[in-house]
């Protein structure tokens, strides 16, 4: 079938699925949400736009399990990722009927993604935004100012749903303000730090061998691994790095496993070479942390979670005038590396094997790493958002604790918008950094509203709206 037949009927196909949801949600799903009453013991997970189980739900929700057994805890995950879900979870499919009484009746909300909900919040919802990571790039209404904008329409969609927000995860005092700078909502941040890194703090020499043995790994061999960030959804790629060469040059005894970003599960990478494990599919990230020996990663959110090992990292910045200018990023990263930072596929190689990564200088910006942007981390996330937020227990001990005296490492020159309801009043500033000629960075990213493509039909607003005509006729 031709290209143009073929997207046209993709788009007519998506326009009429997009026609049949508004439609159930305006007629099963209002009845749903106006007939049947709250259930007090009923929990929802989801993670990273309705994928299998992971990251800080997970972490969440086995804590649930073990604090709180009498609530009954629900996933939604996409049909792709059913094969995925561990034994014993209960789920149910996004767009469903199930999914509507679910979201209908749940009392308590557990996300780390900000996703599209077919039905707006009820009164006397609980939801816990846990985040995915800790931002270094732009979030929210802060996009206003990335060299590769979101529409303003995007902007105030995302604005609108994380106003349902009761909780919000923070992990230090620079990430507090950030979350309260992007969001710009009145929920409380809780500053316990991220609970699916409260393992990081409990494995010791059996966990890691445990999860080397998983890999096929040997005693003696070393393991690197590599967790770049997402640039393009079009498929994983690095521009001008040769992955097959760069794996080859590594020293003898060495591995490298290869985490590329959740954006790419349905393409992966087409070549794998002899000396990289490919672990981007059926992997908890923190075991791959535990297992591994050092990190080479870009501007991923990874590296604020691997300071907590202490182990070394390297930073593959060949891009980052680039990368800056089109998402924009709260402090040069280049200027306050958790560890080496190198531009070019040659430094990278020279590093690996010379061993200058490793050096008692990098220890020490790890430490100050650490210090700054891991402040609240201390193994017990998953407690405290259990007690708190499932249980009822007073948050006041675990907020405003305050922000930093001073910006760390030079806090981006942009000011906070202020009109995050209508960003077309806001001032259009020039972005930091430069494009580059040839734009790696080609494709507009989702600026956190990511997942279903409903955007056209966004029943939740239909809702509102429809709810706002039977008032008014009322």
């Amino acid at each position: 079938m031709p290209k143009t037949l073929t997207r046209s009927y993709r788009r007519t196909r998506n326009f009429a699925a997009r026609a049949v949801r508004a439609l159930q949600d305006r007629t099963i799903g209002r009845w749903y949400y106006a007939q049947l009453p709250l259930d007090p013991d009923l929990v929802v997970y989801t993670c990273v736009w309705n994928r299998a189980p992971r990251g800080n739900p997970l972490a969440v929700y086995r804590k649930q399990l073990e604090l709180a057994p009498h609530l009954r805890g629900v996933w939604i995950v996409r049909k792709q990722d059913v094969d995925q879900i561990p034994e014993g979870i209960e789920y149910v499919t996004p767009r469903t009927l199930d999914y509507l009484r679910l979201i209908s009746t749940a009392t308590y909300f557990i996300d780390d993604a900000n996703p599209h909900w077919s039905l707006p919040p009820r009164d006397g919802q609980v939801y816990v935004q846990t985040h995915h990571g800790t931002a270094l790039k732009y979030m929210g209404a802060d996009r206003h100012y990335s060299g590769k904008r979101p529409t303003d329409d995007t902007i105030v969609t995302m604005h609108r749903r994380c106003q349902r927000w009761t909780y919000s995860l923070t992990t230090s005092p620079y990430l507090t303000e950030v979350w309260e700078r992007a969001y710009n909502n009145d929920c409380v941040q809780l500053e316990v730090g991220f609970p699916r890194n409260d393992v990081l703090f409990s494995a010791g020499a059996d966990a890691r061998a445990a999860a080397r043995a998983r890999l096929g790994l040997g005693e003696d061999e070393r393991a690197v691994l590599y967790m770049p960030t997402w640039r393009t959804r079009r498929g994983p790629k690095e521009k001008e790095f040769d992955l097959t060469a760069f794996a080859e040059s590594l020293p003898a005894g060495t591995r490298l496993l290869v985490r590329d970003h959740y954006y790419h599960d349905k393409r992966g990478r087409k070549v794998v070479p002899e000396q990289v494990i490919d672990v981007s599919k059926g992997w908890e990230v923190e075991d791959l942390y535990v297992a591994s020996d050092a990190l080479i990663t870009d501007y991923s959110s990874a590296m604020f979670d691997y300071a907590l090992l202490d182990k070394p990292m390297v930073l593959f910045c060949y891009d980052w005038d680039d990368y800056r200018w089109s998402r924009g990023a709260y402090f040069d990263i280049t200027e306050d590396a958790p560890g080496q930072v190198v531009t070019t596929a040659e430094q990278l190689i020279v590093a690996m094997r010379s061993g200058a990564f490793e050096s008692a200088e990098y220890a020490e910006r790890r430490a100050s790493f650490r210090d700054r942007f891991a402040t609240f981390e201390d193994g017990r996330a998953s407690e405290k958002v259990v007690r708190i937020a499932l249980l009822g227990e007073d948050p006041a001990p675990f907020a405003g604790h305050g922000y930093p005296a001073e910006h760390p490492a030079g806090w981006t020159t942009h000011p906070r918008v202020t009109v995050p309801a209508d960003p077309s009043l806001e001032p259009r500033l020039a972005p930091l950094g430069q494009p580059s000629p040839e734009r790696f960075i080609a494709e507009a990213d989702p600026a956190e509203v990511e997942g279903d493509s409903d955007e056209s039909t966004d029943t939740e607003q239909i809702m509102l709206q429809g709810a706002a005509k039977d008032s008014d006729a009322a």
